[in-house]
């Protein structure tokens, strides 16, 4: 389940991403969040290669994608996905987001939806209940400050915590993904641009309205996964969304907070492979 490394330049930017399963079966590609990397997907990703192929770009400016002088606005993120999905040469393929990811596939289904099967947004609506907004700018802001990991060993120990239960092996490729060496400090740090805070900041507020008018285009059926301790997608965005998305529902998931892929595995991958065979 190591996963296997691709590599394409897309608007001048070079992107990688993984791959896993055999390529001959059905694509299904997964988004991740802000501050990630296509690696976050591996546990989720072993639960779906006895079906599909599964695709786990890392955004620009996250993991081994380049940092992009031009911003991080959605309007970006969406257009790097359609290169993407071009590149693969998708006829048709399944999306699944999570967080800023979710957001992302807003954009992207608004004028794409016909070359989707079916389209999972996970915690995420065009805006963000205001108690999850705090949250996110000040990760992103904090993290622009963090000093890192003086050690691998201390590295492997954060990732144990976000991977309960997870292999020695495992953790060190989310080490290595999501990690690199900073020369004048000596420490292990986030590999993501700091300048994603523009994807929280002034311009996520002017994308809220773009957003919600984009679902009203989607008309690939679509299924919106809240967590029931979710602090950035509220109830009332969640039955919002559904109400404007033209084939959707929603489905909660018990004793879990916004990163229901970490928090409960299981009954994510579950709920999204029945929606997938539908």
């Amino acid at each position: 389940m190591t996963g296997a490394d691709g590599y394409l330049t897309i608007h001048g930017l070079r992107h990688h991403y993984l791959q896993w399963g055999d390529v001959a079966n059905d694509p299904v590609v997964f988004l991740h969040g802000l501050m990630n990397n296509g690696r976050y997907w591996e546990h989720i990703a072993k639960r779906f290669v006895d079906q599909y192929a599964v695709y786990a770009p890392d955004l620009r400016g996250h993991g081994e994608s380049e940092h992009a002088p031009g911003g991080y606005l959605v309007w970006a993120f969406a257009m790097d996905l359609r290169g993407f999905v071009e590149e693969m040469d998708f006829e048709a393929f399944d999306l699944v987001a999570h967080s800023i990811g979710s957001r992302v596939a807003m954009s992207y289904a608004r004028d794409h939806s016909h070359r989707l099967r079916h389209l999972v947004l996970a915690d995420m609506g065009p805006q963000m209940a205001e108690q999850g907004a705090r949250g996110i700018r000040k990760s992103t802001g904090g993290a622009q400050k963090a000093p890192g990991f003086a050690s691998e060993a201390e590295a492997l120990e954060y990732f144990r915590g976000q991977y309960p239960g997870q292999s020695d092996a495992f953790l060190h490729r989310q080490v290595g993904a999501s990690l690199t060496l900073d020369e004048e400090s000596g420490n292990l740090v986030f590999r993501f641009d700091p300048a994603i805070h523009q994807a929280t900041g002034r311009g996520a507020i002017a994308e809220i309205p773009y957003l919600w008018e984009s679902l009203e285009h989607i008309t690939c059926p679509t299924l919106v996964i809240r967590a029931e301790k979710s602090k950035v997608l509220s109830k009332e965005i969640a039955d919002q969304m559904v109400e404007r998305l033209p084939k959707a529902r929603l489905v909660e998931i018990a004793d879990a907070g916004h990163q229901v892929p970490l928090h409960q595995p299981e009954e994510f991958s579950r709920v999204i492979r029945e929606f997938l065979a539908e």
